[in-house]
């Protein structure tokens, strides 16, 4: 979706060029019946220790904390990110399976975001042709992504989110190197593009035809 914003100075200027994510909320406001502005603090407490968990991930893993970025945004909000400065760099992917049971009839889908730590381009396969919507853009663009791609980094973070229990787990990947196929893919190269500062550049939406 772009690279964040939020960074300290030396970063990637991101906002102005790739579009504000959404506040995150920490509490609902609402209009009474007579206009008075009332504050819905029900779910405080958790919200709470939602960010108090979350402010210890980057110390437990000694990584700047601006640099976790991505990997909350893609919790927060979905999607794929990436951060920037002179000395780190990161991206956020998500990788989503839908495990279903036909005999209950219950599923979920389950989300691993992976952040990478200084990520490189190691190899590109395949050309898949699909519409896609950068932020800085108004319409969708046609552009090519690789099918698969292999990138490698300095530190691999695996956070795997299970809707049905509730639980987010995070660990850290002995690997060095990862191998990511189809949408997956699609959304780390758009990322790798925007850490490269290349615009996202394809044809026009207007160049297709009604048959």
């Amino acid at each position: 979706m772009g690279v964040v914003g939020m960074q300290p100075q030396g970063a990637v200027a991101a906002w102005p060029r790739y579009g504000m994510p959404p506040a995150r909320s920490r509490q609902r406001a609402y209009t009474d019946p007579a206009g008075r502005m009332t504050m819905d603090t029900d779910d405080i407490p958790g919200k709470i220790a939602f960010a108090a968990a979350e402010s210890t991930l980057a110390a437990r893993f000694g990584i700047p904390a601006d640099a976790f970025l991505p990997l909350f945004f893609s919790l927060w909000f979905g999607g794929d990110w990436s951060y920037r400065t002179e000395s780190i760099a990161t991206v956020s992917v998500m990788r989503k399976t839908t495990v279903y049971d036909e005999e209950t009839g219950l599923g979920y889908s389950r989300e691993e975001i992976y952040l990478l730590v200084n990520p490189v381009l190691r190899h590109r396969e395949g050309t898949v042709y699909r519409l896609e919507k950068c932020g800085e853009e108004q319409n969708r663009l046609l552009v090519r992504r690789p099918y698969r791609l292999s990138v490698a980094a300095g530190r691999i973070i695996r956070m795997t989110v299970h809707p049905l229990a509730k639980e987010i787990a995070i660990e850290e990947l002995e690997a060095g190197e990862m191998t990511f196929s189809g949408s997956t893919a699609y959304g780390l190269d758009h990322e790798l593009e925007h850490l490269s500062e290349e615009t996202i550049s394809g044809e026009s939406l207007w160049e297709f035809r009604f048959v």
